[in-house]
């Protein structure tokens, strides 16, 4: 197991002040409900564990609808989100934990979700009930809107205003009442010593108190914690400086500032930006500043400043991606890759991670500017065990290395040198990286392109499938509600069934059951890439289905030649190969895939 950040020694609220190496992956972006579901992440477990000691996943509660981020939160113990069930979430922590890559809990604390006029659900934990009362918002939430609409329909909140900035889409949380402290702290509690997290990246700290974030991290002693406090460096220094205990931070900080600075060397084409002057307070970074240094977690693109949509585009870096992500990885602090650069630079950002780690630089590794000009920019970076050197910008190579270093990695805007003694162990970082490549080529290769046939035997008619797949949801059977599916026989009863061909090992399509236009409806169905089959029924006015592909019935299945090695399908019909997890007759005997 990798050695974590660890704030905690002696059961006292400390962040220690020696040096920390970790590499931290945001594990998902914005609708990456396809790329980041629970599953798909545990089938990357060995390779991010490689590379990332941490990785920060979405918030993974159930929000009561379905493709939801996680940042309306309506249930704490209940964890069953977008991204995947409660099981699965479980099965990708345990096999991340085992590896040593540890994940970091998306704890969206500030504000809460409620049922009709501010009622929240209860929940039992442990034989405990739990449940927030409509005396927990803040007496001021949403400037007075929420108490005007709760006396209107004779409910009561807090006496105590928010002690910190208000948001409108849900209702603030009274962080004095005892009963959010409890509720939060048995939140937290479960979050890490039952479904296994290692730590939390805390939304929106600037919504309460940083003494809160104190009390919090005190009682259920995380080994990370990162609070996302959107401000200038001088506020957010602040807010580490109130989550002391004992006159120690209990969490770092999302160093703001770094990102900004990176962007606008990148947008305004002048490299010399990333230097700045420490009379800049508020946009100082904190990474560049010794006394923060052990707190800043540095990155250069999130789920918020990435382009969501082509209607709500946010605040992007538009070009070199690359040198972004060179600068990040070379400086001191805790560097935070973000998903889309990840799956878009594999390769590169692999060599950056492990030029860090030979280098042996650290949280708190000291750097200094080789050279600074519009065009580029150099920096030298010592660790623990070697040197590196990282020069960004349009024109990299116009810089001049040293002696005695070694060109490892570069691309068009960015390159990387690292001194003798680190760059000894190169040649194995090149050969991984290569063999890793192989793997995923050979595995591309072995993908068979094949059908996918879902079944649903229904009580009720008509029965409409509505489908789309993962090509920017793309619509197989038309407009809502789609089209009625054929039927046949099997076993004497009737089911209806359509066939989706999957064209790549990352295609999958998704579906809902439904009567029709304004009528009864399942929820959605999602990432289907192999022969599956359900039953549904109509009850309180939904659509209820029932996966029983491993249950299902075969013994009607007549094949023509049941014993000379031919594969055929559920129905009877002869397939070239049967896609992986569905069932499948060979010789006589229903068989899996796997």
């Amino acid at each position: 197991m990798k050695k974590f950040l660890l704030l905690f020694t002696l059961g006292l609220a400390t962040l220690p002040s020696s040096a920390q190496s970790e590499v931290m992956l945001q594990g998902f972006y914005w609708d990456s409900y396809g790329d980041t579901r629970w599953t798909k992440l545990t089938e990357q477990a060995d390779e991010l564990a490689r590379y990332f000691d941490l990785i920060w996943v979405p918030n993974s509660g159930y929000c009561d609808t379905k493709n939801n981020m996680g940042y309306m939160p309506l249930y704490y113990f209940n964890q069953n989100s977008s991204f995947g069930s409660e099981a699965e979430l479980r099965s990708m922590i345990a096999t991340f934990k085992e590896k040593g890559l540890g994940t970091v809990a998306d704890v969206v604390i500030n504000h809460h979700n409620t049922m009709g006029v501010y009622s929240f659900p209860a929940e039992t934990y442990k034989g405990v009930t739990y449940q927030l009362q409509s005396t927990d918002i803040c007496r001021n939430d949403d400037g007075g809107s929420t108490l005007a609409t709760a006396t209107a329909n004779g409910v009561s909140l807090s006496a105590n205003n928010d002690t910190g900035e208000g948001w409108d889409g849900c209702r603030d949380l009274d962080h004095k009442s005892e009963n959010v402290q409890k509720v939060v702290k048995a939140y937290l509690d479960y979050l890490l010593n039952d479904l296994g997290y290692m730590g939390f990246r805390y939304d929106m700290v600037k919504g309460y108190s940083a003494s809160f974030t104190a009390d919090y991290n005190s009682a259920s002693q995380p080994a990370f914690s990162v609070g996302e406090c959107w401000d200038g460096s001088g506020v957010i220094k602040k807010w580490i400086d109130g989550t002391k205990v004992n006159g120690t931070p209990t969490s770092s900080a999302f160093d703001f500032q770094f990102r900004y600075r990176v962007r606008d060397a990148i947008n305004q084409n002048n490299w010399a930006l990333l230097q700045g002057k420490e009379s800049d307070t508020g946009a100082y970074p904190l990474v560049y500043q010794e006394a923060y240094r052990p707190y800043a977690v540095t990155f250069v693109e999130n789920h918020d400043t990435e382009y969501r949509s082509s209607t709500a585009q946010q605040d992007p870096i538009k070009a070199d991606t690359l040198a972004a992500n060179a600068y990040l990885l070379a400086m001191p602090g805790t560097p935070c890759v973000f998903f889309k650069h990840w799956l878009n630079a594999k390769s590169d950002i692999k060599r950056m991670i492990s030029a860090r780690h030979l280098a042996g630089i650290t949280s708190t590794s000291t750097y200094e500017q080789l050279a600074s000009a519009q065009l580029y920019y150099a920096v030298k970076t010592t660790g623990t065990k070697g040197s590196l050197i990282c020069v960004v910008g349009k024109t990299p190579a116009a810089y001049t290395a040293p002696a005695g270093y070694t060109k490892v990695c570069s691309a068009s805007d960015y390159i990387y040198y690292l001194d003798a003694t680190a760059a000894a162990g190169w040649d194995a970082v090149e050969t991984q990286i290569a063999a890793e490549v192989q793997a995923e080529k050979e595995k591309e290769q072995h993908f068979t392109p094949h059908t996918a046939t879902v079944y649903v035997k229904a009580d009720f008619t008509p029965v409409y499938f509505y489908i789309w797949d993962s090509n920017n949801n793309t619509q197989l059977n038309g407009g809502w509600p789609g089209k009625q599916p054929a039927t046949t026989v099997m076993d004497g009863e009737t089911w209806y069934y359509q066939t989706v061909d999957i064209t790549a090992p990352d295609y999958y399509f998704n579906i809902i059951f439904n009567q029709g236009n304004g009528k009864p409806q399942t929820s959605d169905i999602t990432y289907l890439t192999s022969d599956k089959y359900y039953t549904a029924t109509i009850a309180d006015g939904k659509v209820q289905y029932t996966d029983v592909t491993a249950t299902v019935g075969i013994d009607a299945v007549k094949v023509a030649h049941p014993s000379d090695g031919r594969i055929y399908n559920l129905m009877g019909i002869e397939v070239k190969q049967p896609a992986k997890g569905s069932l499948y007759i060979q010789n006589g005997k229903k068989m899996i895939k796997r």
